[in-house]
């Protein structure tokens, strides 16, 4: 039994916050290709992670907010009212949030029947990855932060991902560095409580 992967799953914790930085497209694609592992090529999986730079951090907070386009922030702005003011004051809020970290990856449900479960299972599969993907960038040496949909518009959220019928996104997990006073504790081997066990 590696103690190494032991030490790897009780110690990965969500970090307080996230610098922006991120890991390179090669070491990200390995770290994707080891949390799905042998599954992604027999029989397959019913989930996929979507990837999001803090470039494009504002198309994903428009997307967020209900809008098809990032809004124009120029100021004075523009006289708005009722649903239009709530959405560019969504936009705010959603682009701090999409800035979260270096990158997002977006965890998408993708059923596929051709795999032979029902769609029940699949989707306890899909939400079983996030703990995998949280464990492989933990070993890899990032820290990672988890943020559940939410509400986000479902049409805008959508055309943005360009999601197929029966996809849907169940959360986004964003990837950084954690910040320089927090690394240590955020990295130390320290005890762990363990889960409610009984033996029968």
């Amino acid at each position: 039994m590696s103690r190494a992967f032991l030490r790897i799953l009780a110690q990965r914790r969500p970090a307080p916050a996230l610098t922006p930085d991120a890991p390179p497209r090669e070491e990200l694609e390995a770290v994707l290709r080891a949390a799905a592992g042998p599954a992604a090529a027999d029989p397959g999986l019913s989930w996929r992670v979507a990837v999001t730079t803090r470039r494009s951090a504002p198309e994903l907070a428009a997307a967020a907010a209900g809008m098809r386009r990032v809004p124009t922030m120029s100021t004075p702005f523009p006289r708005l009212k009722g649903k239009q003011l709530r959405r560019l004051a969504t936009f705010r809020g959603s682009l701090q949030w999409a800035s979260t970290g270096g990158l997002g990856c977006a965890l998408v449900f993708s059923p596929d029947d051709a795999l032979g479960v029902p769609r029940k299972e699949q989707l306890a599969a899909a939400h079983g990855a996030r703990p995998l993907l949280e464990a492989a960038f933990w070993g890899a040496g990032w820290a990672t932060t988890w943020a559940p949909r939410d509400g986000a518009d479902e049409d805008a959220l959508r055309a943005f991902y360009g999601l197929a019928p029966g996809e849907k996104v169940l959360g986004w997990l964003f990837v950084g560095r954690p910040p320089r006073g927090a690394a240590a504790a955020h990295a130390a081997t320290l005890p762990v409580p363990g889960p409610r066990i009984t033996y029968h």
